[in-house]
């Protein structure tokens, strides 16, 4: 019985399958590490999470790409309908700091 529970839910939205694919995939297209950490933010019960997206580069010396590219978001907000859907578009959010990291701006222009 859990589990059709399970597969309804997953068709309303990203959820975790599609977070760690997208990591996956991004840390393979970039050659680096994605990781994906949050926080509370406030001293009170209903501060709200901070969420931070980053990919750490392997690169080589003397490389022109910064070691760590990151972006952050505050969770709840008003663009997201679930936890894993904020997840999923903060990632959209770091592929679009890679870019500038890249300097390429026809990706992001």
């Amino acid at each position: 019985m859990r589990r059709k529970q399970e597969w309804r839910d997953a068709t309303n939205g990203p959820d975790h399958l599609d977070v760690e694919t997208m990591m996956r995939a991004m840390g393979a297209l970039h050659s680096g590490v994605v990781s994906i950490a949050f926080a509370p933010i406030g001293i009170g019960p209903s501060g709200g999470v901070l969420t931070t997206a980053e990919i750490h580069f392997h690169t080589l010396p003397g490389s022109s790409l910064p070691m760590i590219v990151g972006a952050t978001a505050n969770w709840p907000c008003n663009q997201c309908k679930s936890f894993w859907g904020h997840l999923y578009h903060l990632l959209h959010r770091l592929d679009y700091e890679i870019s500038k990291a890249y300097k390429n701006e026809a990706l992001w222009q």
